[in-house]
């Protein structure tokens, strides 16, 4: 049996622009939201190649994903 492997998970860049239009917020509203200056975003959405390029600590990511859970739970129809 072939061993299972885990689905990609999308790179940061792409975790924080489908945020920002899920949520339909502008990067300033999104970097508020997050509680992190416009620039800190800015430079978590710069390619990995990029000598300005900062890797999003794990914990971050990790509150994206919670706050698109709980803005798709107040959707109307969804969630509880």
């Amino acid at each position: 049996m072939a061993p299972r492997t885990q689905p990609a998970s999308p790179t940061q860049q792409d975790l924080l622009r489908d945020a920002m239009e899920t949520l339909g917020m502008t990067r300033a509203e999104f970097a508020a939201r997050l509680s992190v200056p416009p620039r800190t975003l800015d430079k978590w959405l710069l390619p990995e190649e990029s000598t300005d390029f900062r890797a999003m600590p794990e914990m971050g990511k990790a509150y994206v994903r919670e706050i698109l859970h709980w803005d798709g739970q107040s959707k109307p129809g969804k969630g509880a």
